[in-house]
């Protein structure tokens, strides 16, 4: 039985590792020499990498709250709200009625000029995939041909309700803006070529968290790597 104690930093893998440091390059608007986490042995190791490789003006100015800024002009320009009515605990369902949904979200966007991830399928939807992702996996077991059928069958069920999924993932304006923080963080800023340094080490637990389903108090600058 998988409780929170196996969600810590050392049992990731390796594989998923490098997933996140992806992630972190396209957050923070920077990429990453093949070596630079060669010696890393512990939290503490990748964010001293990471921030030696962040090479910009450094400026003391909340970032989640220029993104809320951001999202609320957008939401106004696109909307047709006040900005006055727009606040942090703003829920998206009403700002984004279901009715052209997708269409209004995408002019969001565009406004925005951040491609955020805001629609998904119905919860019921995605069990139903990943179950028959997983199914057809276990099929490979008895009959190779099953299992591929069942593969490509549930890949383009999935293509094609994701084109039409309209479920909002994200609940407030505060919570928008938080999630741009974290995925989109050089973008999310005022200025792209600024970074506040006292920002980054949350930036970057705030990623692993959403990834790995970790404790913040697990992602201390001591927790080691779990390989050599």
């Amino acid at each position: 039985m998988i409780t929170l104690e196996d969600y810590k930093l050392d049992n990731i893998d390796p594989e998923d590792f490098g997933d996140t440091l992806l992630k972190l390059e396209k957050s923070f608007g920077i990429k990453f020499e093949y070596n630079t986490f060669k010696d890393a042995k512990t939290f503490g190791d990748i964010c001293d990498c990471i921030e030696s490789q962040i090479n910009f003006t450094n400026k003391e100015d909340c970032t989640t709250q220029q993104a809320f800024y951001k999202v609320r002009n957008a939401i106004s320009l696109t909307q047709n709200i006040d900005k006055k009515n727009i606040e942090t605990q703003t829920q998206l369902e009403t700002v984004f009625p279901r009715q052209n949904r997708r269409q209004k979200v995408k002019e969001f966007k565009q406004e925005l000029g951040i491609s955020i991830d805001l629609l998904s399928m119905k919860t019921w939807l995605v069990l139903t995939i990943v179950i028959g992702f997983t199914s057809s996996i276990i099929a490979f077991f008895f009959s190779w041909k099953v299992a591929v059928c069942g593969l490509l069958f549930f890949y383009i069920l999935n293509s094609i309700l994701s084109k039409f999924s309209k479920e909002i993932k994200v609940e407030t304006v505060g919570h928008l803006a938080e999630k741009i923080t974290q995925e989109y963080y050089s973008q999310a800023r005022r200025h792209s070529k600024t970074v506040n340094r006292s920002e980054i080490v949350k930036t970057i637990q705030d990623v692993f968290i959403a990834e790995h389903f970790l404790e913040r108090e697990h992602l201390t600058r001591e927790a080691q790597l779990g390989w050599k």
